[in-house]
């Protein structure tokens, strides 16, 4: 019988890993955030004839509708065709058509796509023809253009929904794993069964609202527009999408096999094969779809990139899971449940949850050095700063872990042979109640970790945040100062640009703007830097030299029209 249910369980594994192999095969390579790389014409640009169309460029395959691209005249209105398209077919350009006749004068070329990832990215430049007369006003609009998020809440609504349905998720696939393979001959549990249920219609309904508010999201639109069937085949044609639109396809066929787990055993005391089968392969696909949505198969070897995030997302769903279930037989059982004996089933947790902690710590360990690389990124990025949050979250419930372990194994012996561990004898009072309640506590954390996590498929990778520009904006004695510094890096070629803007929001001209760099950590003399005036409130200067990494302090002295004298220093972080 041993042999025969060895045999069955490495053929169902086996099954499992072909069913990834093959999802792994038909992904491709996924990126991270597409990034503008190329302009047509170019930023900053002064054109002797007007071009016939704009065209930008990025880094990987992005999604475009209509408004994706708008170019806005000298008088502020749009001089675009309204035809965004890809040029040729290729997906990591988008282009549009320019009225033939544009005059003299500075120009905004406003886009706003949505990446493979499903995240919208957005931003504007400017270019000139003939002159660069009123390129100043220009890059006050393109400024206001690049910074626009929508409306207010959709962001964080997409992110409550990311994170509901990756704890509805990791919880059906952990639970019903452990309930049909590690904790087989346990009868129905209907406490067991109602988790089981409620975590699938939770994963099944935030997977297809998230897929309705990607839409708007990525659009910039308010969430009232999330009924438009445009939005969501723009976001299907996303690697995001399709791996969304996955998920839910197989969420629905999860539904018999969760049936049949929910069941129990049948009069052999084992469950149908076909039941173990589905969980085995369903709950793998499920968390290779997951995977599949994120960024973690980004930067160098991607295919290694996404076999870690789906080690990392099966070991967290076993963790869950195995929470999820002590949680539901230990705390508080209730009366119709049919009883599990404590002892066994909590060492038999205790074993699949330490292997869960090691996959989890190891995938995530690598995994992180990938993305980040380095730890200036580490301090300096969101990601970095949101890494460092969710490893001391995990620190802390490996903590809990260790202690519900030695709570486990000290009341109730850990050396017992192994008829007294099956008795289902009644663990000790005292040691039972602290066991419940950190299981509890495990539980609460776990899902606060997992908030960390769909907190991370959000922020840029922070080796792909280092390569941004620096930018700041400081206000002293009634003058705006941005401040740009591209691209923040030691050594030569640095340019610094500064944009002076008034209360109402329109340039401000002074009487005179410096800027000093200094490193007090290093003992260096300050460095001046020469800017140069460009325009009314534009101030600009080429080749700044910083000699070292580090955290710079970039400070600005204006003096206005009127005689008064502002001073005001930001962090400059340097790498």
């Amino acid at each position: 019988m041993v042999s025969r249910s060895t045999g069955w369980t490495g053929r169902v594994l086996l099954g499992a890993v072909a069913v990834l192999v093959l999802l792994l095969m038909a992904s491709g390579t996924a990126s991270a955030h597409a990034r503008l790389v190329a302009t047509d014409p170019a930023a900053s640009s002064v054109l002797l004839t007007p071009p016939a169309r704009a065209v930008l460029h990025f880094d990987d395959v992005v999604t475009v509708d209509a408004g994706s691209l708008r170019v806005f005249g000298p008088g502020g209105g749009r001089v675009d065709d309204g035809t965004a398209s890809h040029p040729a077919g290729d997906g990591h350009a988008v282009a549009v058509g320019l009225a033939p006749d544009l005059g003299r004068g500075s120009y905004v070329v406003a886009w706003r796509v949505i990446s493979d990832d499903g995240h919208p990215v957005h931003g504007a430049y400017v270019f000139s023809v003939g002159s660069d007369r009123g390129a100043v006003r220009a890059s006050v609009l393109a400024g206001a253009l690049a910074t626009e998020s929508g409306a207010s809440g959709v962001g964080a609504v997409a992110g409550v929904l990311r994170w509901v349905g990756l704890a509805g998720l990791l919880t059906l696939v952990g639970l019903s794993l452990l309930v049909a393979v590690a904790w087989a001959p346990a009868g129905p549990n209907r406490r067991v069964g109602r988790i089981l249920w409620v975590a699938w219609g939770v994963a099944l309904i935030a997977t297809a609202a998230g897929i309705v508010v990607e839409g708007v999201y990525g659009a910039l639109l308010p969430l009232g527009d999330a009924v438009r069937p445009s939005l969501v085949g723009e976001v299907l044609r996303t690697r995001f999408g399709r791996a969304e639109a996955l998920r839910v396809v197989l969420l629905v066929a999860f539904v018999p096999v969760l049936a049949g787990v929910r069941r129990g055993p049948g009069g052999s005391g084992r469950r149908p094969r076909w039941v173990t089968a589905g969980v085995v392969t369903l709950g793998s696909a499920l968390v290779v779809a997951t995977a599949l949505a994120g960024h973690a198969a980004t930067g160098t070897a991607p295919a290694l990139g996404l076999a870690l995030d789906i080690v990392h997302l099966a070991g967290g769903s076993v963790w869950v899971g195995g929470l999820a279930l002590l949680a539901a037989v230990l705390v508080r059982p209730a009366a119709d449940d049919r009883p599990a004996p404590p002892a066994a089933l909590a060492r038999t947790v205790s074993a699949w949850l330490l292997g869960a902690a090691a996959a989890v710590f190891v995938s995530g360990t690598v995994q992180a050095v990938r993305q980040v690389g380095s730890r200036y990124a580490l301090i300096h990025t969101p990601y970095g700063r949101t890494l460092v949050v969710k490893v001391l979250l995990v620190a802390l419930l490996v903590g809990l872990g260790a202690a519900s372990r030695r709570l486990v194994h000290g009341s109730w012996g850990l050396r017992r042979p192994p008829a007294a561990v099956d008795s289902g004898a009644a663990p000790d009072p005292v040691r039972a109640g602290r066991l419940s309640r950190t299981v509890m506590a495990e539980l609460a954390l776990v899902l606060a970790v997992v908030g960390v996590t769909a907190a991370l498929v959000n922020d840029v990778p922070a080796r792909q945040a280092v390569g941004l520009p620096f930018t700041a904006s400081v206000t002293m004695v009634g003058v705006q100062v941005n401040a740009i510094v591209d691209p923040a890096r030691a050594g030569i070629g640095n340019e610094v640009h500064v944009y002076l803007l008034s209360a109402a929001g329109t340039p401000e001209a002074v009487l005179a703007l410096d800027a000093v760099l200094r490193l007090p950590s290093s003992g260096r003399a300050p460095l001046r830097v020469a800017l140069h005036l460009s325009g009314p409130g534009h101030y600009y200067a080429t080749d700044v030299v910083l000699p070292v990494a580090g955290t710079w302090t970039l400070t600005f002295r204006v003096r206005t029209a009127s005689g008064d004298l502002g001073s005001a220093s930001v962090l400059l972080p340097v790498h």
